[in-house]
């Protein structure tokens, strides 16, 4: 039974990467100057957008918090692990895990999740893990993403810095400075 929800979750999260595709195709099809239907779930800001105007971030329990208030800017956590893919949630459907709201591609999404919190939660509090190895929070963009030992790794990518590229440089030493550099951070 168990599995059969865990397939259910991870054809689900295909499913809504097919529809996001399949609207993405549709867009680059229009006309110049025609606008696009408004969309909640696959609409993203640009990477030159977000280099240039830093988001307001609030600290919930340690937790990387845009001001939006929603965890991971609304990204489904379950996804990360169970699709290896980052896949936006929606509101509608969306969970509150120790003062922090997360969204969720689907009910078996959220399930999964309330079931097991702890497996799904971004290492070091959502903030970038290359942030937390040098003792620092910073910013990620959640589609930048590694999966380490089960863990979901989330990385600060924008025009000039890609932090997972240093990181997998030297990934064993990087991991034991964030978890042991987090004891003090997370606090």
């Amino acid at each position: 039974m168990r599995n059969i929800s865990k397939i259910m979750t991870v054809v689900a999260c295909f499913g809504i990467l097919a529809l996001a595709s399949s609207a993405n195709a549709q867009s680059s099809q229009r006309k110049s100057g025609e606008m696009a239907p408004k969309t909640m779930a696959t609409k993203a800001m640009p990477a030159k957008t977000m280099a240039a105007e830093p988001m307001s971030r609030a600290f919930t329990n340690g937790y990387n918090v845009p001001s939006t208030g929603v965890a991971i800017e609304g990204y489904c956590p379950v996804c990360y692990l169970a699709a290896n893919k980052a896949v936006k949630g929606t509101s509608k459907i969306a969970h509150d895990y120790n003062g922090v709201t997360y969204w969720f591609v689907n009910e078996d999404a959220r399930n999964a999740f309330i079931a097991n919190p702890k497996k799904f939660l971004p290492a070091y509090g959502g903030w970038c893990a290359l942030g937390a190895a040098m003792g620092q929070r910073f910013p990620v963009d959640p589609t930048n993403f590694k999966i380490v030992d089960g863990r979901i790794m989330l990385f600060l990518k924008n025009a000039k810095f890609n932090t997972l590229d240093n990181w997998n440089q030297n990934e064993a030493e990087m991991l034991s400075k964030a978890d042991e550099n987090w004891k003090k951070l997370g606090s």
